[in-house]
């Protein structure tokens, strides 16, 4: 996304808050990161990170749960992934799943992920949050003047 279109966005979601999470499963190897600060220069807005405990394993990817605005929806997404495993991600198959969260009724912004990668359970649970939205409100204001000359010489 443009840098200067992101800025110029008006109505969109700026930033998350009241970001709350309640697991059922989260793989041993993995922290949750709440997140949901101001949206970033590229229109990423990210919900939840998790991240692997141990970076230098290399085996499981950071996951990132952002807000999907031209879908109302919450995605999760691999980082530093190929793009072969990220296809496999998005598809879904019985190894590689998750990308869409379920919305769930108990609120307009409550989701269930229930997350898999190369064949390993990653995370289920229930992610809520309200979002922050900047609207622009341009009000035009006109003036009008009008002035009158009268003259009232007589003729003499």
């Amino acid at each position: 996304m443009n840098v200067n279109k992101v800025t110029k966005r008006d109505g969109k979601a700026r930033s998350a808050f009241n970001v709350n999470e309640r697991h059922t499963f989260i793989h041993p190897g993995y922290d949750i990161v709440l997140d949901g600060r101001q949206i970033g220069p590229t229109g990423l807005l990210v919900i939840v990170r998790l991240k692997p405990k141990n970076a230098a394993m290399g085996t499981l990817p950071e996951f990132v749960l952002r807000w999907d605005e031209k879908d109302n929806h919450l995605d999760v997404d691999p980082v530093d992934v190929s793009e072969a495993e990220k296809s496999k991600f998005r598809k879904g198959t019985s190894n590689y799943y998750g990308h869409h969260a379920d919305k769930l009724q108990s609120g307009p912004r409550v989701f269930e992920a229930n997350i898999g990668w190369h064949g390993h359970r990653i995370y289920h649970g229930e992610i809520r949050f309200n979002l922050a939205r900047e609207a622009e409100t341009r009000v035009g204001i006109g003036l009008s003047a009008s002035a009158s000359v009268s003259s009232s010489k007589g003729n003499r």
